[in-house]
């Protein structure tokens, strides 16, 4: 047993024959209860709902290699061998079977039986008691060990902070027992009175046997769990560390294959110089982890876990860019390779996972290339200040992190009290009370003692009970009814809207949110007049339920469209579905033709007019699987799921609401469809009585155009060419950029066209394109506003020139570019909005 597969197969084999069964890592992503971490950062945190007592276990032993991820441990990776974000843990369980007796009796074993250790470097630690929580020495733990046969000055007592084990915050807890391995006194700091517990690295902790037998609360107490729990945690490649002898993690078998395939890529070898080591440690580790990340549906953005996966990609592609590495994305390919055996999910989902990861490389190589520049700049001034380090990030998309560490390497001081105040000035606020509420929301729905009955796939309104009540500030109350119409965000859906009416009083109060807590909700209102216990009429206006179903089926449509005529690769990415619009998500590697852009609109309107019924039912998840019914990327079910069926047509997984028949969709019009980088395309339409103010509105713009189009040629005086009347096709309208074409059209014409479109639309940026004499022609038009923020049209319009087979120029504001290619122009369109949101950080 020395290698890394040898260790994993070999653990959970002999607890396997312990009576365990063996179960699958859950994924790096919390189910939507779990508010208490961004990922899963615990071999235990899947398995809570069976540690709290609130669903059964798959069995009462359990035993799993789990996957999980540390952010705090992101900036520190490479800078020692010993940091890591991605790792394995193993773990056996017992849900009220066997406790402390029989966790030590089985440590026991599998070091010196299986794991074959010294017996003369190892050492445990034990819990020493904790007069706040009121819990005394673990002495029983003390006994068993000793009664086992460890030598009782090898078993170290320590405080709450190294031997008490709780996920963070509120949840399971209970005192720990750990255990370490000496590696020499020449690892150590030296000193006589070194033991398990030091900071230095002679002892390494690799096993944790927590006794969990409490639930810790928020104001700090613990109480009994119904039963006594054993969750365990051996670290995959700290362990193997000790059956390879070596002191780095990264010197072991698992990072081998992904250190040789950087040494054979770069030309330069781990430890070939300090700059070389840290480079490889960091590609190894983000290499797995941005792999994993994806593997489960995380997709790189500026919040959240996606904030964590954009972070470490972007951290991997400067260290890549220092040995020489291009194309960092392969590198999934890699980890795939050696950890597919065991996680599947990275064999199915594998060119889904090298076109994310390539695509925000690409996306990052351009900022990182810009951002480099000033940073040296700034970098010259000897020290870089807040204002200085918020330009970066805000203005050239230079993350904190990055520019920190570059600094570090310079032995540059950073003012990152300033940057975290611009910082907090700007987004913080915002999102830090959003998440305080949420959080609320979840305690409170524990406390309620029920579950509310979601009712709203059969009705809009209905008359229930308040069963819960918990007033707020400012007149806003959270609210658990005994039955619901109100359906809380989930799925692409958006939360409905609308009120509770008292039964007797008429008081009324406004839905303000509902919150989503697993399978439950809670609901926050605004209003007066209302006491737990009321008898309350509950009501979704029709005006907001009506177009939401609408919306809703049409993404099914839009779906299984996109998939007729661009081909099976297509899979949703992500999806808003509200009651004016919809947005729909997915992976498609360039920007749809005009041609398939109809194709899509007209299949969609073509099922719709077919009047086909929509029909749901609950199935098991492997009945499903059989009928062929569409599963999202990354995401997680249960047991028992919810189908969407359009007969003959589509076939999804979802809990949304949904018309009974396409028709009652109404028209279909396709508004936008761009990039969003990471590989995905976004589609925003509209259906019903939307569509139809929307296609009533393009008529008087239509005509509007034409008129700008005929005074920019009679103020040209280009003679009779210019009063030709030209055909305008807008392409796309969306976060402020226009993007338009016209025909016959060139030079001082097509530039006074764009500044008038932009005055006309209040528009930031206006990507202008023609046709005359078989040559296309470009016309960039930025805002000042824009130019301030780092934009410049001359190298946005000198990028998109490369698709229509020119070049251009001009100045920051306005730049033009002709091109003998006019094919090239919807992708020129494409690669110039990109430009235009990448230049100022977007």
């Amino acid at each position: 047993m020395h290698t890394n597969a040898e260790l994993r197969e070999g653990f959970l084999s002999f607890f396997e024959s312990k009576g365990h069964k063996r179960h699958p890592s859950g994924s790096l992503v919390p189910p939507e209860w779990d508010h208490s971490t961004l990922l899963n950062s615990a071999g235990m945190q899947p398995l809570m709902p069976y540690f709290l007592g609130r669903e059964p276990p798959p069995a009462p032993l359990l035993a799993t290699s789990q996957k999980v991820f540390r952010t705090p441990d992101i900036d520190e990776v490479g800078r020692d061998g010993r940091y890591l974000t991605f790792f394995e843990m193993l773990g056996n369980f017992s849900f009220g079977q066997y406790f402390k007796e029989g966790a030590i009796e089985f440590a026991w074993e599998f070091v010196f039986e299986h794991m074959k250790i010294d017996a003369d470097r190892f050492w445990v630690t034990v819990f020493a008691g904790d007069p706040e929580l009121g819990l005394g020495e673990d002495d029983e733990a003390v006994r068993l060990w000793e009664q086992i046969g460890m030598p009782a000055d090898r078993i170290i007592r320590l405080d709450r902070s190294q031997n008490f084990w709780s996920v963070g915050g509120p949840g399971p807890c209970g005192p720990d027992t750990e255990l370490f391995y000496d590696r020499g006194e020449g690892i150590g700091c030296g000193r006589p009175e070194c033991a398990p517990g030091c900071t230095c690295e002679r002892y390494l902790e690799f096993w944790n046997l927590v006794f969990m037998e409490f639930e810790l609360h928020a104001d700090g107490t613990v109480t009994p769990l119904p039963s006594q729990n054993v969750d365990t945690g051996m670290g995959l490649e700290r362990a193997a560390s000790i059956l390879q002898g070596v002191i780095s993690v990264y010197e072991t078998d698992g990072y081998q294959s992904i250190m040789d395939w950087i040494a054979s890529e770069s030309g330069v070898a781990f430890g070939e110089s300090e700059k070389a080591t840290k480079a490889h440690r960091i590609l190894a580790d983000h290499g797995r982890g941005m792999t994993f990340l994806v593997g489960d549906g995380v997709l790189p953005s500026n919040e959240g876990r996606g904030y964590v996966l954009r972070r470490i990609i972007r951290r991997a592609v400067q260290q890549a860019r220092t040995v020489g590495l291009d194309d960092l994305w392969r590198i999934t390919d890699v980890v795939a390779e050696q950890m597919g055996p065991w996680y599947p999910e990275l064999v199915e989902n594998r060119g889904r996972i090298q076109e994310i990861v390539r695509a925000e490389e690409e996306r990052f190589s351009q900022t990182l290339e810009r951002g480099l520049k000033l940073f040296e700049e700034i970098a010259g001034k000897g020290t870089i200040s807040g204002e200085d380090a918020f330009l970066l990030h805000d203005t050239y998309g230079f993350p904190l992190e990055l520019t920190r560490e570059l600094a570090l390497e310079r032995e540059i001081a950073i003012d990152e009290e300033t940057f975290t105040r611009l910082m907090a000035e700007q987004r913080a606020r915002s999102r830090a009370g959003a998440g305080r509420q949420e959080a609320r929301a979840a305690e409170f729905a524990e406390k309620a003692g029920f579950q509310t009955e979601f009712v709203g796939y059969e009705k809009i309104e209905v008359l229930t009970q308040i069963g819960a009540l918990e007033q707020l500030e400012g007149g806003d109350f959270l609210a658990k009814l005994r039955e619901s119409p109100f359906y809380p965000e989930g799925g692409g859906q958006v939360s409905d809207k609308g009120f509770i009416e008292h039964d007797e009083t008429g008081a009324r109060a406004e839905l303000e949110e509902a919150y989503r807590v697993g399978d439950d909700q809670v609901l926050l209102f605004h209003g007066e007049g209302f006491a737990e216990g009321d008898r309350v009429r509950a009501v979704v206006p029709w005006k907001v339920r009506f177009p939401t179903m609408a919306n809703h089926t049409a993404t099914h449509l839009l779906h299984q469209a996109l998939r007729d005529v661009l081909g099976d690769h297509v899979r949703q990415a992500g999806s808003a579905v509200r009651p004016d619009k919809l947005r729909f998500d997915f992976t498609h590697g360039q920007a749809l033709t005009p041609d398939e852009r109809g194709q899509v609109e007209e299949i969609v309107n073509e099922k719709v007019f077919e009047n086909l019924p929509v029909r749901t039912f609950v199935t098991p998840i492997d009945e499903a699987r059989k009928l062929g019914a569409m599963m999202l990327f990354g995401e997680k079910y249960g047991d028992e799921v919810r189908v969407v069926e359009i007969p003959g047509f589509s076939s999804e997984l979802c809990g949304g609401t949904h018309v009974r028949w396409t028709a009652e969709i109404g028209p279909f019009v396709l508004l936008s469809e761009a990039s969003v980088g990471s590989g995905t395309r976004r589609i925003e339409a509209v259906t019903s009585s939307d569509a139809f103010a929307y296609l009533h509105g393009k008529t008087h713009e239509a005509e509007e155009l034409r008129e700008e189009l005929a005074r920019a040629r009679k103020e040209a005086k280009k003679g009779p060419k210019a009063s030709a009347e030209a055909d305008v096709v807008f392409r796309d309208e969306s976060d402020g950029i226009v993007v338009a074409e016209v025909k016959s059209m060139k030079g001082a014409e097509l530039r006074d066209l764009s500044d008038q479109i932009r005055q006309s639309k209040q528009a930031t940026a206006v990507l202008l394109g023609s046709v005359d004499d078989g040559r296309a022609y470009l016309v960039v038009n930025l805002d000042p506003s824009l130019v301030e923020k780092g934009a410049d049209a001359v190298s946005i319009v000198k990028e998109a020139a490369k698709k229509i087979g020119g070049g251009g120029g001009g100045k920051p504001t306005l730049a033009e570019a002709g091109g003998k290619n006019p094919d090239g122009l919807v992708e020129a369109y494409e690669v110039g909005k990109s430009e235009i949101a990448s230049a100022i950080g977007s």
